[in-house]
């Protein structure tokens, strides 16, 4: 979400309280699954009527496109520290990939994603919401790869950071929260760092 910490008066409680809507939200999806996920357990988790909550999110379609902005905003607050810095290109990727693949053992993230994966699978306002979160996450990949090696082509580089969300977020299911495989996050993240610059520096991406 924006930052408007300078709002005040009725703008700046309007914020609050969809800040407090959209955490509610995340909750619920986390505790309960999209299956039992509604309007009305939201107004109900946020501790407000269903019409005041309808008075910021008309549909759950327009909350649900609001908690994926929320949620994806977070990261990229995240890599904007990174590329602001001095940091050469490999290691922020390096680092990158460390928040990444380090954030797939938390709770919330092993919980809401797959839900919202699913959910893209029948609803289509929302699978254009997740595929503009992505987006946005892959621009980053995209970024950070074209500094590493120049000579790769525009497609080139579009398919690299398609591959390499691909393969970051395929993990879920095996090192997320209190998955068999998490105690290996950290070979994890060497292997992805490894394999994604060599084929980045070997150029070898077919177009």
């Amino acid at each position: 979400m924006p930052n408007n910490s300078g709002a005040r008066g009725p703008y700046k409680s309007g914020l609050k309280k969809q800040k407090l809507i959209i955490e509610s939200a995340v909750d619920l999806l986390i505790d309960e699954g999209y299956h039992n996920f509604s309007l009305r357990k939201v107004s109900q988790r946020a501790g407000i009527s269903g019409g005041n909550l309808q008075h910021h999110f008309k549909t759950k379609e327009d909350l649900l496109e609001a908690m994926l902005d929320s949620l994806i905003s977070v990261y990229l607050e995240t890599f904007k520290a990174l590329s602001e810095g001095q940091i050469p290109p490999k290691e922020r990727l390096r680092k990158i990939l460390e928040h990444v693949i380090l954030d797939l053992n938390s709770k919330s993230t092993t919980l809401i994603f797959p839900e919202l994966w699913s959910l893209s699978n029948h609803d289509k306002r929302v699978s254009k919401s997740v595929d503009k979160m992505y987006e946005r996450y892959r621009a980053v990949l995209k970024d950070c790869v074209a500094k590493i090696n120049p000579k790769l082509s525009t497609l080139q580089i579009e398919k690299v950071a398609l591959f390499m969300s691909a393969s970051i977020e395929g993990h879920t299911i095996f090192i997320g929260y209190k998955r068999n495989w998490t105690h290996h996050t950290k070979s994890i993240i060497e292997m992805a760092y490894t394999s994604f610059l060599f084929l980045i520096e070997s150029g070898n991406i077919p177009e």
